[in-house]
């Protein structure tokens, strides 16, 4: 499961749910959402424990359990980092959630379970256990958080910031809050992702990626301007077209072989919604045209860093900004053929 359901009916609550989460914005929605549904707010002095797992001992957790509600339906009995109990403890557990206390809602926080130990294994048969990670397609998490925000926030906007922010569902929401702010009620647009969010670098370096896989010359020689505008490292220009271009041939060889999804990503070391965008702009290019690409890409390292090599075709004396420049332009070629 990608996500917890937030919209719960008090009535139908389970009286057990293990939460595994490494992201933090999934199991502190997922509590809060358990609390509002199990115990009122002014009623919660009375009805709600929190224990710890690492330490702790199964009779504290049975006592709490055990415990009736005071002037409410249910208690809330929160234990957080119930993985780092030991074992023996946790055994001791097994028979309660297999006969729980219907007026306790018990919820535990782990960050990771060993399914090997049979709480955790009784647990998922039972259908407690609940496994919570960040969405492989991160577009519609995004237009689904500015929903809930209030916010307008268009389908390339979301995909320009899931490439900028990435995959911490935390800065994401804080993004998109802080952009629903900037933009005062309007819709948030792509420029408006990179004026507020996006680094001034990283915004040229992806434009500049993106025109030459779409073979846009004119757009591509605009991002290079952008990149000398900016001062940035000539160099350090070539070594990202090379990471670039590396990450193309690594998707290419890996749909040879089969792979999809989670294992080509694996293979690419890229987030899904990353590798989405490689995978169209490995299509643009032969094997062979990858392997040419980077030839070309290690000469005009070497001419940048004066060591010659090929200087009759690009001319030691040119400038840095020509000699980028005219490996831009073979690099579309090379998609072309």
């Amino acid at each position: 499961m990608a996500t917890f359901d937030t919209k719960l009916d008090p009535e139908t609550l389970a009286p057990v749910y293990i939460l595994v989460a490494q992201e933090s914005l999934l199991m502190s929605r997922a509590h809060k959402a358990l609390l509002d549904a199990a115990v009122p707010e002014d009623l919660r002095g009375f009805n709600c424990d929190q224990l710890q797992g690492k330490g702790g001992a199964a009779s504290e957790v049975l006592a709490a359990a055990q415990t009736l509600p005071m002037m409410a339906a249910k208690r809330f009995l929160l234990i957080r980092g119930l993985e780092s109990m030991a074992a023996a403890e946790l055994s001791k557990l097994v028979a309660y959630i297999e006969e729980p206390n219907p007026s306790t809602v018990l919820v535990a926080l782990c960050q990771k379970v060993d399914k090997r130990i049979k709480f955790f294994q009784r647990a998922k048969k039972l259908g407690f256990l609940h496994e919570l990670s960040v969405p492989k397609r991160l577009g519609p998490w995004i237009r689904d958080e500015a929903k809930r925000q209030n916010a307008d926030l268009s389908s390339a906007a979301a995909e320009r910031l899931a490439t900028v922010v990435g995959a911490d569902l935390a800065r994401l929401g804080l993004a998109i809050e802080q952009l629903a702010l900037y933009t005062n009620g309007k819709a948030i647009d792509v420029d408006d992702v990179d004026d507020l969010i996006a680094d001034t670098r990283e915004r040229s370096v992806f434009e500049l990626t993106d025109a030459i896989a779409s073979r846009n010359q004119a757009r591509a020689q605009l991002a290079v301007a952008g990149l000398f505008e900016q001062r940035q490292s000539s160099i350090g220009v070539v070594m990202m077209l090379a990471r670039h271009m590396r990450q193309l041939g690594l998707c290419q060889a890996g749909e040879q072989q089969g792979l999809r999804g989670g294992e080509l990503a694996k293979k690419v070391s890229v987030p899904p919604f990353v590798l989405e965008k490689l995978s169209r702009q490995a299509k643009h290019y032969s094997v062979r045209g990858v392997a040419n690409a980077l030839t070309r890409l290690g000469e005009a390292d070497r001419t940048l860093k004066g060591f010659g090599g090929s200087s009759k075709v690009l001319g030691r004396s040119l400038s840095e900004r020509v000699v980028v420049e005219g490996l831009v332009r073979d690099l579309i070629r090379l998609a072309s053929q």
